[in-house]
């Protein structure tokens, strides 16, 4: 191997500018040699690149935008110390894998470059192509660029000869010496090349100037046979030669390369062909010419069309199936995929599969895409995001699609949804968790009682023996402690077991009452109690010992978190749950209930603790002064009684507790709420919701009580419609939790359109402090999920009266 090392820089400098090229126009004959590197090596970007003393020029490119870099990056600048050089992937190569031109644009993972050797062997520049993925070269096509390389070099002497000419007659002639020159050469390089030729338009046909032995094969003809020869001479279809005629006036047109594939038959078959074109020069007689290049892609096609073939088998598949070419484009996407994702087959084949799909985070997308290459294939579970929103975990296989060359063309993606079974997986972990708390918390309460069970009896007797005042005082703190100790065993057993104990008929008024006299004695001062008792309350059906636990541990926490005093309420309330209010809480069901409210003004439960409170053994409240059993216990005597219990917070404000139990009593053949239940006067109400169900629910609602009703899926919905119809709507009820632009944005918007809009924001998590609207303004309203008709209709009638 010859050394490219140049032993003077300032020699090889020299060289370079004695062509006097540098900065000057783009001309078409570099043009043409650059374009056809390209084509012959299948990549998207090539350069002619000068090597100067502090940059790197561009004297001609294709596929890139800029006319020139520095000198100190790059590939060319190390391609002139070597014959030839070829990175397959630069970012395997831990020697080129953090150049700025493979981390950043144009993001090269493949060059392959030659020098450009002036004579006395001294390198000014390269020859080279580059592809944004991991490409393989052949030898054919190393030697083909190797040829292109000394037509440039040749081109450069023309170049250089043109300016030193003395005259016009002695330019002419050497200009035509060295062109016949490099015309042979193109001529033995166009015999070993892919097929490929030069044609000239006349009188709306083609003209063959020049074709390989390779393309006049494909015709049944030879290369001396073709030339000068119209197409329809040679048995071109007109249906062919139209369309090729129009690819032609495209390209002159364009002044770009323009490629198309065809059909073309012959007595072996149907062969399809991509050809690319471009123009190039005006002849004498001023037809146009064009270069064109052309590639058998018939076992491509064939491919495509199995695929089409496989696409009505691969729609019935439960799993979603997405095929992407090496560029990361979607080229196939089924059903499952549609009904997976969201996004229909139109909407994603063509987009960029890491920007509709891939949610994972970069350094997990290198860990896939590097064993996809390294291995072939890579399996794994990975979090993606529908074009709703919704969250899915997949399980998700990917495999590398190759040709019969042995070359990388597609990567096929199969997703199976495993979201469900995740969560099916979750439940059961967390069931046999608290069936394991649970056979343990049985077993320590029975050895509890055990041991409890004779020091009660034994201090009782004891009591009865011993007089002195201070022996009496420990024998009751013994006594108490123990008394604590038996509760405590029968809240464990409660918990572990759901002991029912027995149900009876009775009013939940008695309950509140006798709860108030508790509180009141045994509570501190500072704590004020209040009851609030609906008139003919229904009756219930259950365990009232059960019940009397309930609002005792209730009470305790409230006091607990009232240290410096306040006001504890205890309510009863008849409710009727409707279709609305049980669509959107899954544990209630249509009918009447009983409400047992406990509110308190105390400090209220920090926001990141609130979903774990009913957790067994979960307490905030120091060492020995809570077991963590309470709200746990609460919920599990509520769940045996067919109820269910929500809570309402606001940090520094208070907690409000609300127990749910059905009622056993329905003789009123009319809702309650029927009598108190405000009618419509045909106002127009946009519900904007992206729940489908609520959005259904609340329209016929309202539609029953005389109001009719527009529908939106997401703020940006319900925008576009107020505009349209704001003459129409009188009120918006607004949920705050929406995809693409939430219920915040949306009233805000809104609220510039007509700041007057009567408005309700609904949400099932946030509080009425949390919403951004006027407090003050009576047309402005917040309505908690989920809400019965009779609350949308009363909250509605306010906002719009006013």
């Amino acid at each position: 191997m010859k050394s490219l090392v140049c032993n003077n820089k300032a020699t090889r400098l020299e060289s370079l500018h004695q062509y006097q090229i540098l900065d000057t126009a783009p001309e078409a004959a570099f043009d043409d040699l650059v374009f056809l590197a390209a084509q012959i090596c299948d990549t998207p970007i090539a350069l002619i690149n000068l090597v100067d003393t502090n940059r790197q020029w561009f004297k001609a490119k294709v596929g890139i935008n800029v006319q020139e870099m520095p000198v100190d990056i790059g590939f060319c600048p190390i391609c002139i110390q070597h014959d030839i050089l070829i990175i397959p992937d630069t970012l395997a190569d831990e020697r080129f894998a953090k150049n700025v031109i493979v981390t950043g644009e144009p993001y090269v993972r493949f060059y392959a470059g030659v020098p450009l050797f002036a004579p006395g062997e001294k390198a000014i520049g390269t020859v080279c192509v580059m592809d944004r993925v991991p490409h393989q070269i052949s030898s054919k096509q190393v030697e083909a660029l190797q040829t292109l390389s000394r037509l440039i070099v040749r081109q450069l002497e023309i170049w250089r000869n043109l300016a030193e000419m003395a005259s016009i007659k002695k330019e002419y002639n050497q200009a035509e010496e060295v062109l016949c020159q490099s015309e042979g050469t193109l001529k033995s390089f166009f015999g070993s090349a892919p097929m490929m030729g030069i044609v000239e338009l006349v009188d709306n046909d083609i003209l063959h100037i020049l074709d390989n032995p390779i393309t006049a094969k494909l015709f049944g003809l030879t290369p001396e046979v073709m030339q000068n020869r119209l197409a329809r001479e040679m048995g071109v279809a007109q249906k062919y030669l139209s369309q090729w005629i129009d690819c032609y006036r495209q390209a002159e047109r364009t002044q770009l390369p323009v490629r198309f594939e065809y059909s073309h038959d012959t007595p072996q078959g149907t062969r399809w062909l991509s050809v690319t074109i471009c123009a190039i020069a005006v002849s004498s007689n001023n037809h146009p010419q064009f270069a064109y290049v052309v590639e058998e892609i018939t076992s491509r096609k064939q491919v495509e069309h199995q695929l089409r073939e496989q696409a009505a088998l691969l729609d019935i598949a439960t799993d979603a199936i997405v095929v992407r070419d090496l560029s990361n484009t979607i080229v196939l996407w089924n059903k499952s995929a549609e009904n997976l994702y969201g996004w229909k087959a139109e909407e994603a084949v063509g987009q960029n599969a890491s920007e509709l799909l891939d949610t994972e985070p970069l350094p997990q997308q290198l860990e896939i895409y590097q064993g996809v290459w390294k291995h072939g294939s890579w399996q794994g579970e990975l979090h993606k995001t529908s074009k709703s929103g919704k969250e899915i975990i997949v399980e998700s296989c990917w495999t590398l699609i190759q040709d019969e060359h042995s070359q990388a063309k597609s990567i096929l993606v199969v997703d199976t949804d495993i979201t469900q079974k995740k969560q099916l997986e979750k439940q059961f972990l967390r069931a046999q968790r608290m069936d394991s708390i649970g056979i343990l918390a049985s077993g320590i309460a029975h050895d509890l009682n055990n041991v409890l069970s004779p020091i009660l009896m034994s201090v009782q007797l004891l009591k009865t023996k011993y007089r002195d005042r201070s022996i009496y005082q420990m024998l009751s703190v013994i006594e108490s402690n123990a008394k604590r100790g038996a509760n405590l065993v029968k809240q464990v057993l409660s918990f572990a077991r759901g002991i029912e104990g027995d149900r009876t008929v009775f009013q939940v008024k008695h309950l509140v009452l006798e709860m108030k006299q508790i509180v009141a004695q045994t509570f501190p001062k500072s704590i004020i109690v209040r009851t609030e008792i609906q008139p003919d309350l229904l009756p219930i059906c259950a365990d009232s010992t059960q019940l009397h636990q309930v609002l005792i541990n209730l009470c305790l926490n409230a006091c607990d978190a009232m240290p410096r005093g306040g006001t504890l309420t205890i309510s009863a309330e008849n409710i009727f749950i409707d279709e609305n209010y049980a669509s959107m809480h899954p544990e209630a069901n249509v009918g009447y209930y009983i409400i047992l409210t406990v509110t308190d003004t105390g400090v209220g439960i920090k926001s990141a603790i609130l979903d774990r409170i009913f957790e067994p053994f979960f307490t905030t409240k120091e060492s020995g002064k809570g077991t963590g059993l309470g709200l746990s216990t609460v919920l599990g005597i509520i769940q045996g009684h067919g109820g269910f219990i929500t809570v309402s917070n606001r940090v520094s404000r208070g907690t409000k507790f609300k127990v749910y139990l059905p009622a056993v009593n329905t003789f009123a053949t009319q809702s309650l709420e029927d009598t108190e239940m405000p009618i419509g006067r045909g106002e127009c109400i946009l519900i904007v919701d992206d729940e489908a169900a609520i959005q259904e629910i609340t329209k016929i609602s309202l539609e029953n009580y005389n109001y009719t009703a527009m529908t939106a899926s997401d703020g940006i919905e319900a925008v576009a419609l107020y505009a349209e119809h704001k003459d129409q709507i009188s009120a918006a009820i607004i949920d705050m939790m929406m995809p693409n632009m939430d219920g915040a944005t949306t009233i805000r918007t809104l609220e510039k359109i007509n700041p007057q809009l009567r408005i309700i924001a609904i949400s099932g998590l946030s509080t009425s402090e949390q919403i951004p609207i006027d407090k003050t303004a009576k047309h402005k309203a917040f309505l908690p999920k989920p809400y019965t008709t009779q609350e949308l209709l009363k909250t509605l009638h306010t906002v719009i009266s006013h």
